[in-house]
């Protein structure tokens, strides 16, 4: 019980931030993202999902906590709630880092994919390349 205790404390949603991403467009949106340390007693994947957890958010949908596929580049844990407001955990098996990006509503926007590339870059992993939008029905 008392080990139960300690990890939830060290999990609190402020705690063991080492760094945090900084981009204009992503103050102005809301968009926080932060790298933070794994608890010693605890794995990349448990700790994300217990930072999940720990956001407090109520989820929308029976799916949620959503996840990504086994064997992903790019491992994550999700919550999104019926306000708009979603946690990503992004974490890789081997490093003792997590990345958190919590915003007020979700949505593809340049300041995310930067936060989502910050993360990503953190854990070791390189995203392709960005390909620009293809409009949908436009006349050649």
């Amino acid at each position: 019980m008392l080990a139960a205790v300690l990890l939830l404390h060290a999990l609190t949603p402020q705690s063991g931030i080492v760094a945090t991403f900084s981009d204009r467009e992503a103050l102005r949106e809301q968009v926080a993202a932060e790298q933070i340390d794994v608890p010693a007693q605890s794995t990349p994947e448990r700790a994300a999902q217990d930072l999940v957890e720990a956001e407090g958010l109520k989820s929308w949908g029976p799916s949620d906590p959503v996840r990504s596929q086994p064997g992903a580049a790019l491992q994550w844990r999700a919550r999104h709630a019926g306000d708009g407001r979603e946690v990503v955990v992004y974490f890789a098996p081997d490093r003792q880092i997590l990345c958190r990006i919590r915003r007020p509503r979700g949505g593809l926007s340049d300041a995310h994919q930067r936060a989502v590339r910050w993360c990503a870059a953190s854990l070791g992993i390189t995203l392709p390349p960005r390909q620009p939008p293809v409009a949908i029905g436009a006349r050649r």
